[in-house]
């Protein structure tokens, strides 16, 4: 019995260590706990009242702004109402003035474009524009150069009975004496003859007409024979047609006859060698 009982008591105080153990050690874990949790409370709590105290320098630079803000208000108080309404109207104008400075720059490229189109529209003009009169080198219109012509059978009228009697007819011969009243035609060229304007006028106004070329007789001309159907002995052995410019028979052919600006040109038909028309040829 003895024995036992020292060992029951050591068995207790181990018992008892062990558990006073267990408790400290619950405890010390239980302090590390709460120790974490308070530490970055601290910390956060710490960062957000330095965030909610200001530092000195901006405290400073408060109280100066404010002071400034003090002054200024100060000052408009002390100024007269036109000057506050100066300034005022200042403020309104800043951004108009602005504003036009904006359009201006943007206009200034078009003002150029406008000022290059003006300067072409002047070129253009200087280039369109007429030269006086007398700078100009007037141009010598070329006038026409034109002649007269007519076909007339008077003298068949006077010696009626000369006549071969199926060509005594109205169609043949009229009773004015007037196959071709005096036509105006255009001479075409320098070399224009009295016979080029025969052609021209008997071809317009369909008058029958026969010839002679150049080659075919002696007079190297050419020879008329007939006109509207009255031709060579048609009214005797010395009838035929003669022509005359300005009043004068030519003593050669029609086609050797170059005619100038304002020639008058009358055919006529003879029965005695153009003495009945106040001419005389001796066939030379």
């Amino acid at each position: 019995m003895k024995i036992k009982l020292p060992l029951l008591l050591l068995v207790l105080l181990t018992i008892f260590l062990t558990a006073c153990n267990i408790q400290t050690v619950e405890k010390f874990e239980q302090m590390q706990e709460q120790e974490r949790s308070v530490e970055p409370k601290s910390t956060t709590e710490q960062h957000e009242a330095t965030e909610e105290t200001p530092s000195v320098e901006e405290e400073k630079q408060a109280e100066m702004k404010s002071g400034i803000d003090e002054n200024s208000k100060n000052e408009k108080q002390d100024k007269p109402q036109q000057e506050v309404q100066q300034e005022n109207q200042e403020v309104v104008e800043q951004p108009k003035k602005e504003a036009e400075k904006k359009q201006e720059v943007t206009k200034a490229p078009n003002t150029k474009t406008e000022q290059t189109a003006t300067n072409k529209t002047g070129d253009k003009e200087k280039t369109n524009t007429v030269m006086p009169p007398n700078e100009v080198q007037q141009q010598p219109a070329t006038q026409k150069r034109t002649v007269t012509i007519a076909i007339r059978v008077d003298t068949l009228l006077k010696h009626w009975d000369k006549l071969d009697s199926n060509l005594q007819s109205e169609k043949y011969v009229p009773k004015n004496g007037i196959i071709l009243k005096p036509t105006t035609y255009e001479l075409l060229s320098e070399k224009d003859t009295v016979w080029d304007v025969l052609q021209r006028a008997t071809k317009e106004y369909k008058i029958q007409m026969e010839y002679q070329g150049a080659n075919e007789n002696i007079y190297n001309s050419v020879y008329v024979e007939g006109i509207n159907h009255l031709y060579e002995f048609s009214a005797g052995e010395l009838s035929g047609w003669m022509y005359k410019v300005n009043g004068v028979y030519p003593n050669y052919g029609c086609s050797q006859y170059v005619l100038k600006d304002g020639d008058v040109i009358e055919w006529h038909y003879t029965v005695d060698l153009g003495r009945d028309l106040g001419n005389h040829w001796d066939g030379n």
